[in-house]
């Protein structure tokens, strides 16, 4: 699976990264490639805001006095979608837990059988 064309060089990052996670656990499908794409794009958002943040810093000065910097907003909302997004494609930590249960009582299952 690929990246878009049109992803900058961090969104790529991302986009393998995720990728060759969800092949580790055996859970990529091309049906999850645009939950993938999304998940890319959300991780390079929040990353660019966090720049932003960490350099002009989370309040701005206005016309009428002190307000909270946009990145900060963009940055939550990135971040709502990317942990929806983790939960969708099983990489959540209560998803992973859930896996492993599985596996366990499908061992547990099997040792039964051949016991």
């Amino acid at each position: 699976m690929k990246a878009p064309e049109y992803f900058n060089e961090t969104a790529t990052k991302y986009f393998d990264f995720v990728v060759e996670e969800l092949i580790k656990i055996d859970r990529l499908n091309t049906t999850d490639k645009p939950i993938i794409e999304g998940l890319a794009f959300n991780l390079s958002t929040m990353e660019e805001c966090q720049k932003i943040l960490l350099k002009e810093g989370f309040v701005l000065e206005g016309l009428h006095g002190k307000k909270e910097h946009p990145a900060v907003a963009i940055s939550m909302k990135a971040q709502s979608k990317v942990l929806e997004s983790f939960k969708i494609l099983g990489l959540d930590a209560s998803m992973r837990l859930k896996i492993d249960k599985n596996e366990d009582q499908q061992s547990d299952f099997i040792a039964a059988l051949i016991g």
